[in-house]
């Protein structure tokens, strides 16, 4: 007898966890159906279900918290966390978090001060807790407090916890968010990429690994748990790509000086596993031809001029998407559009920024899209905002999907065959990259 698990439903050679949204929650979550993957074989559903469900139940839990009002917990802080935010306390408080209470001449006035100072605020936090009545210490002090009296009253200068792989996360996000500034919604997907990979790290190995003390032994094992668990090498390469950013940006921050980064060099890709069958390929001529043909024929005029410019340019469709109308270069000596970071687009990475040149078809359709948008800020009003090239992508995927069977071709695909074009072409590497808005060695993206 087969099992009828709810809300599982086919999607091509898969099965996912289709569920809707609630009216309610839509403004929230951005979207009209929640589909999450489950896996291709019966055995494989079995195994993702209760997970990929409670995952859905925690989604939508958050999401009913948001409507009402009600506070999400805060993260819990790591030893290091803690250690770092008494450090600021303590300097707040006019003392030196590096000066050991006691520590020196006990006949020094200033350090007899210190030493009755420091007691004073301790005796203040502690007052605040009520007393076990047995022993008389105070009970249910927390972990703030707890970091800023060890301090206040530790008789050696304190080094502070090692930086662990959970600390060098945090710290990644948080500096990577200062500096591009990213929409709310991809905000959520980095984090949840990042807690995604560092997860796989952490129940690889056991526990929350310190940066310090790691080894390669370590580095392998993860990338062995992950080929265990991970469909394709291809994907394990992307995540490994992503634990050594985290650590080298730990290490260059933390200041751990002389500590190696052993996921430097441990490429899975090349194990010998089954290729991974959604890896992206450009269009050959005669798929973009069909694709061309059924977008131009089918679709509305503005994914009409969004297909004609990314085929034209080699722009990310976000790139598109995001662009203004004076982003428009066409009355330049060289027409171009500017591919800039502002409010309504984020681009994805300092070397994105760049003047990307408009000739033939793709000159033509920005001059349309420029007369279509009239007084609109934005070239494609219906998809220049948060969560507009998705739906574009969607859109366009459809039109990809119906004129090419290979689900390795995708709208992305466009980019890849201008990058195989200009090299047919022996575009200079340098010039290549900044066409493409790309960083030195990397070839997708």
């Amino acid at each position: 007898m087969k099992m009828i698990l709810e809300h599982v439903q086919p999607r091509g050679y898969r099965r996912v966890y289709r569920r809707k949204v609630p009216k309610a929650l839509q403004g929230i979550l951005g979207k009209k159906e929640l589909v999450l993957r489950l896996g291709k074989t019966d055995a494989e559903v079995r195994k993702q279900y209760d997970a990929t469900h409670a995952e859905a139940e925690q989604i939508f839990a958050k999401a009913w918290d948001e409507l009402r009002g009600v506070k999400t917990p805060e993260t819990k802080l790591t030893a290091r966390e803690l250690f770092d935010q008494a450090t600021k306390r303590l300097r707040e408080l006019g003392f030196n978090p590096y000066r050991a209470n006691g520590s020196g001449d006990p006949d020094d006035a200033d350090e007899l001060n210190d030493w009755i100072a420091r007691d004073v605020v301790a005796e203040g936090i502690v007052k605040g807790y009520p007393r076990d009545e047995e022993t008389d210490h105070p009970v249910g002090v927390s972990s703030e407090d707890r970091a800023l009296l060890t301090l206040l009253t530790s008789p050696s200068v304190p080094d502070g916890p090692s930086p662990t792989l959970e600390d060098a996360k945090r710290l990644y996000l948080k500096d990577r968010f200062t500096k591009t500034n990213p929409f709310e919604k991809s905000k959520k997907r980095d984090e949840q990429q990042a807690d995604l990979v560092v997860g796989h790290v952490k129940s690889a190995l056991g526990y929350d690994p310190v940066l310090a003390e790691m080894k390669r032994a370590d580095a392998r094992a993860v990338a062995d748990a992950m080929l265990k668990e991970i469909p394709t090498a291809a994907t394990v390469d992307r995540y490994l790509d992503v634990v050594r950013a985290i650590i080298a940006h730990g290490i260059r921050e933390f200041d751990l000086v002389g500590v190696k980064n052993q996921f430097e060099k441990l490429d899975v890709a090349d194990s010998g596993r089954e290729p991974d069958k959604r890896k992206r390929l450009p269009f050959t001529t005669e798929q973009l031809a069909a694709t061309r043909e059924r977008v131009l024929d089918r679709a509305a005029d503005d994914l009409k001029q969004i297909w004609r410019l990314l085929q034209g340019t080699g722009c990310r469709l976000s790139e598109i998407t995001g662009l203004r109308v004076s982003d428009v270069m066409l009355e330049a000596q060289y027409p171009h559009i500017d591919v800039e970071w502002h409010d309504e687009g984020r681009v994805k990475t300092e070397v994105s920024r760049r003047k990307v040149p408009l000739i033939g078809d793709a000159l033509q359709a920005a001059r349309e899209a420029v007369n279509a948008a009239g007084n609109s800020k934005m070239l494609f009003a219906r998809y220049g905002h948060e969560g507009g090239g998705d739906k574009a992508s969607a859109s366009l995927g459809k039109h990809v999907r119906a004129a090419v069977k290979d689900k390795k071709v995708i709208t992305h695909s466009l980019r890849h065959r201008m990058e195989d074009l200009l090299v047919i072409a022996w575009v200079p590497e340098k010039l290549k990259r900044s066409i493409m808005g790309q960083l030195r060695g990397r070839r997708w993206g």
